[in-house]
């Protein structure tokens, strides 16, 4: 399965290559965790494929100089458009793999998705985003250039948003994703990213972070933190 997964996202990253997108997107969530091992470079780093959803997060404002129709990109890998929730959030799904795309929140959010037409589809609203977008790492795999959250942004991020989780199980799944990433960086050369990261955040963000490191124990992490200010 794992293996049928990769190979499917890897036709979908090259069609995205092909149609110029690439470039201008981010691949995130856990898939961004698999690629790390190429920012890492290194045997200590071990990431299995832990998911079937595909996240790219679309930096706003977006625009690309030749409009793509994604739905009809995909169609060839066997992807369907589907819609989901009251205002129509539009997802590509394959038996295999269900892609995604998400925009930072603006303002006060909306539930309504955010239509991106340079894409042809709309996108899901969420927050702390930018913290993932303002952010970032390129790395080379599979003959590709792909950008990727940089992992002290990623963990910092699924540390402020695990408490906005309503599933025990995904939780559990984000403290522990976001635990790997970080403390593999605690132990590279880049460390001192993780305090330059964090302190490129808001002031209010930087105190949920660390009030939910507290709340499941985490004052390890916190004193890595603070180390590395």
């Amino acid at each position: 399965m794992e293996k049928i997964q990769f190979e499917l996202c890897i036709k979908v990253l090259k069609k995205f290559e092909h149609a110029g997108i690439l470039p201008h997107i981010l691949l995130a969530g856990s898939w961004s965790v698999y690629f790390y091992r190429y920012y890492f470079n290194t045997d200590s780093y071990i990431s299995a494929i832990r998911t079937r959803d595909i996240d790219f997060v679309v930096p706003i404002p977006f625009s690309l100089k030749n409009k793509t129709d994604v739905a009809k990109l995909l169609e060839p890998l066997n992807f369907d458009v589907e819609y989901s929730g009251t205002h129509g959030l539009m997802k590509l799904q394959n038996p295999e793999l269900t892609v995604e795309f998400l925009v930072p929140e603006k303002g006060r959010g909306s539930e309504k998705p955010y239509k991106l037409p340079d894409l042809g589809i709309n996108a899901a609203q969420l927050r702390y985003l930018t913290m993932l977008t303002d952010n970032t790492v390129t790395v080379k795999a599979e003959g590709l250039s792909l950008t990727l959250p940089h992992p002290a942004a990623y963990a910092l991020h699924k540390f402020i948003i695990f408490k906005r989780r309503k599933n025990k199980e995904k939780i559990n799944r984000d403290i522990e994703s976001a635990k790997r990433v970080f403390m593999q960086l605690v132990n590279s050369p880049d460390r001192k990213s993780i305090g330059r990261v964090f302190k490129s955040l808001h002031e209010k963000w930087r105190k949920t972070i660390m009030e939910n490191l507290r709340s499941i124990g985490e004052d390890r992490i916190i004193d890595d933190i603070e180390s590395n200010l």
